[in-house]
């Protein structure tokens, strides 16, 4: 093997250790970028047509409580501000986040907008 040769190779090994690393630092930084913890948290929930509200928790495993009654579902989908639910209906239940901080649910059952506010505002 002349040095060319050697040099091409130690090039082609080289890169070969460099490339799994970047595309796993992406996968990493995907990862973070749709993280869940945006979502967790307790809420109230404000009907848009009716005002009356409702207490809504979201659990790490990204279960729902809707007035200490769970809502049996599955993530459907998952970015940096949306959470997409389907229950155990076949409905969607969507939670939209503005800055990081969660905003608005619509429940496709209803078809209704609650606003999620802060459990310290009146």
């Amino acid at each position: 093997m002349n040095a060319k040769e050697f040099i091409h190779s130690s090039r082609s090994l080289l890169q070969n250790f460099i490339r799994p690393s970047q595309r796993s630092s992406k996968r990493t930084a995907n990862q973070v970028a749709n993280s869940p913890m945006i979502f967790i948290g307790s809420w109230k929930l404000r009907h848009s047509e009716t005002a009356r509200t409702h207490s809504i928790v979201i659990g790490p495993d990204l279960t729902i409580s809707i007035d200490h009654h769970t809502i049996p579902c599955k993530v459907v989908s998952l970015t940096t501000d949306t959470l997409v639910l389907l229950d155990h209906y076949g409905y969607h239940i969507t939670i939209t986040a503005n800055n990081n901080i969660p905003v608005k649910m619509f429940d496709e059952a209803d078809d209704v907008i609650y606003y999620i506010v802060s459990n310290t505002t009146n």
